[in-house]
């Protein structure tokens, strides 16, 4: 578990979607690829159940996430508070990871 929050939602957030968020409600969890100035990093999108972007992961938690991504691992997100700030709610999240699933029983060959 990771406790995070949704930057950027004045970026990607539809208000409308922002104003139906409730404490609990679940988000996935996405990466996707930000390129600037040639060099890439990792962007964890949270994105509505109807698939509508919100936000996106503070970089140092995105690159923990990504990388975990990369190895199959499945993430959601649930929303733990919803707190006032300048102009626009602060989505406080609690990330849930959960390993990819393997086949126990094979072992890596050498």
């Amino acid at each position: 578990m990771i406790d995070t929050f949704l930057a950027g939602t004045g970026e990607l957030a539809d208000p409308v979607a922002l104003t139906s968020l409730r404490i609990g409600v679940r988000l996935k969890l996405r990466c996707g690829r930000v390129v600037r100035t040639g060099r890439g990093r990792s962007i964890i999108k949270g994105r509505a159940e109807d698939r509508r972007a919100l936000g996106y992961l503070p970089t140092s938690d995105a690159e923990a996430v990504a990388g975990l991504l990369d190895t199959g691992a499945s993430a959601t997100a649930r929303v733990g508070d919803l707190v006032p700030a300048f102009q626009r709610l602060r989505v406080q999240l609690v990330a849930e990871l959960a390993p990819a699933d393997r086949d126990l029983g094979q072992q890596a060959s050498p």
